[in-house]
Parts: structure tokens; sequence; C-alpha cells
């Protein structure tokens, strides 16, 4: 009998802690996709009569995980400026917890914990919005000056092959996000060689990079814009 409930407390702490960094393709954690979240979110703030941020710029990619029982927990964020947004981030914390239409993610026909990630610009939010809206769709994209090109020929040159031997094409697939001031954070590789040497020189090469990007912006503002730089070497 012990070790049966001993094997159930063991298999449980290991559901609870198997979270999905991210949702699957095709799948939303709010019922009706963003659209519906941001009705939802908007009539809470009238509701609640919470009051708009003073910046009118603020914005914050507000992670948190949803579980199967339709439960959140908020997730610790990486954003370097969530203490300079911290109304955003508060308001959010307030209103998400009278919101109703979560949806957990599925996995082999399974619910499961997986994390996701809301963009808030309470002064939107706070205003009359539009049919449809959704922020994300009016996203555009941070850019290298002189282009991508000219970054990926950047990143090259910090990468030295020729003390390998290899046949083929192999990739790989770093990421990292451009800042509200242009700046790139939390370099990350996505996709390895295989060789913990290579992956380190990827690493090294693009944290040299010191040049400005020019920020992604929605409707004029400023946001956090996460990159994905696939790199392939052939010999």
């Amino acid at each position: 009998m012990l070790k049966h409930l001993l094997f159930l407390f063991c298999s449980s702490s290991l559901f609870a802690q198997t979270i999905h960094e991210q949702y699957p393709d095709n799948q939303t954690g709010y019922i009706g996709g963003n659209v519906q979240f941001y009705k939802d979110f908007q009539q809470v703030l009238k509701d609640q009569k919470l009051e708009p941020c003073a910046d009118k710029n603020e914005n914050l990619h507000f992670r948190l995980v949803i579980y199967p029982d339709k439960t959140i927990k908020y997730v610790k964020s990486e954003d370097p400026t969530v203490e300079t947004y911290k109304c955003t981030f508060e308001l959010s914390k307030q209103v998400v917890k009278h919101l109703k239409g979560w949806k957990p993610a599925e996995v082999n026909g399974q619910k499961v914990a997986a994390a996701t990630t809301f963009l808030i610009i309470p002064n939107e939010l706070f205003s009359d919005l539009p049919e449809g809206y959704d922020p994300v769709n009016d996203l555009e994209m941070a850019m290298y000056e002189g282009g991508i090109q000219k970054f990926r020929k950047k990143v090259f040159q910090g990468i030295d092959i020729s003390g390998y031997n290899f046949t083929g094409t192999f990739r790989m697939e770093a990421t990292f996000y451009i800042e509200r001031d242009g700046s790139m954070s939390n370099i990350k590789l996505a996709q390895s060689s295989g060789l913990k040497v290579f992956d380190d020189m990827l690493i090294t090469s693009l944290s040299k990079i010191k040049n400005k990007w020019k920020p992604g912006t929605i409707h004029g503002i400023p946001v956090r814009y996460k990159f994905r730089l696939p790199i392939a070497f052939a010999n």
C-alpha cells in the first residue's frame, strides 16, 4: 500500500512539473482566440473600474501557464522592462483573475499544462477597440540597419569553421529578443549543431554584435520582438 501511494505521489509530482513552453500550432489559450481575449479583457477593465497607466506607450508580453483544470499561474517575465512597466503587469494580474475563457492545450488527446503569452497595451485597451482587435496582426517587424543579410554577414564573421571537418549541410537556429531600444537580449540556441564548442561560437558571435536594430512597433509603439535566426553550413 505504501509503495502504491509513493508511486501516485511521484507520478503526480512529475505531471505537475511537466509544462510545455508553448501551445501546439493551431491551438490557442483562450476560447475565441486573441480577439475574444482582448474583448473580455476590456470588459473587465470597465466592470472593475480600473485605471489606465500614466505612460501611454506601456506594453508588456504577459506570460502565464494554463493548467488542464483551467487554473492559471503567472510566469516570471524575461522582459527587462517589467519593472519599468509595472503598471501594465499589475493591471494584467488584476484582470486575468476575472477571465473565464481559458482553454488548456492538448497533446495526443490529453489536456496538458502549457505557457502562452498575450501582448498587453493598456492605452489601447482603455480606448474603443476596432472590430477584430489583435495587436499582433499589426506588428511591424524589427529591422537591422542595412538589412538581414548584412546582419548574417556579421554573424558569420565571428564563426571560424576552418578547424572542423564535416560533409554535407547542417543547420542551426538561434533566437533572441530585440528590445524596445533596439538592443539584443536573451540569445539562445533553438537548434544545436551537436557540438558544444561550435554552438558556443555562434552564441559568442551574436553577443558581440552591438549595432542596434530598429525595434518592432505596433501602431507606432515600440514593442519587444522575438527574432529567430536559422543558419546553414555546407561543405
